[in-house]
């Protein structure tokens, strides 16, 4: 079952946030260690299409969803990634349902949107036959989502979540709070009231929502309102908590 289907049917999928670090193995890795999806930071890393595209075919060998960040709206962008097999893409930043409606018309097929149409490509295994299916197929099982980060977003949260071909939000809390003017502080009532607002929102319009951090109190805080897309601390904060656990462990060995 892929991870849109399991968010349809209200199950929760853990992933990874991949900032910089790059081989195209790590798609296999993560699928290993039976995470759900990897996201690739195209918003802040520095990937080049290239590597995007190995990832990503990587993944989709073993049928594991990479989804791709992205920092604007660009159809020179956007296509290409789904192009090469992307699952989905994440628009960080939004601000208002006119930016949605944007995305979804890239992201999706006539008549859903207005995706360019390339089949013989990655993202359908270089088929080109039956292509009304392989359209219809690309759209139930690719995502849209929204990134919400500002209270600009929170204030019309209803609007966004409403538009139709956007499958679920995630809250970035760095972002929402560093707007808020109390950054980093996750636990702060008028943090947690906006996060609930938006759950709350994207439930009512039969959305899914989820949020971008490793803060356990506020995982925890996000699952108790029924959110179900966690993506967890990126591969760089994972190889330093290792690192450091490793260390000390020698440490206390040998001196």
């Amino acid at each position: 079952m892929d991870i849109k289907q399991k968010l349809q049917n209200g199950q929760s999928v853990k992933g990874c946030m991949i900032s910089e670090l790059y081989t195209p193995n790590l798609s296999r890795m993560f699928y290993g260690l039976n995470f759900d999806f990897l996201l690739l930071d195209c918003e802040h890393g520095y990937f080049d299409m290239t590597q995007v595209a190995n990832l990503i075919a990587v993944g989709g060998g073993y049928d594991f969803p990479i989804l791709v960040r992205v920092g604007q709206n660009s159809s020179h962008t956007v296509i290409k990634y789904l192009d090469m097999g992307a699952r989905g893409i994440l628009l960080a930043n939004v601000a208002n349902a006119r930016q949605v409606r944007e995305l979804v018309q890239m992201c999706l097929y006539a008549p859903d949107g207005d995706r360019g149409v390339s089949t013989f490509r990655a993202h359908t295994g270089y088929r080109n036959h039956d292509v009304p299916g392989l359209m219809r197929r690309a759209n139930e099982q690719n995502m849209v989502i929204a990134q919400i980060e500002s209270l600009d977003s929170v204030h019309v949260i209803d609007d966004i979540v409403s538009i139709k071909g956007l499958d679920g939000v995630l809250i970035g809390p760095n972002d929402l709070t560093q707007h808020m003017g109390i950054f980093g502080q996750y636990d702060h009532p008028e943090t947690l009231k906006a996060i609930e607002k938006v759950a709350v929102a994207a439930a009512v319009h039969n959305k899914w929502s989820g949020v971008i951090t490793a803060n356990e109190k506020l995982l925890r805080f996000c699952a108790g309102l029924g959110m179900q897309f966690f993506s967890v601390g990126s591969e760089l904060s994972m190889l330093a908590q290792g690192a450091k656990v490793t260390l000390e462990k020698i440490t206390s060995i040998t001196g």
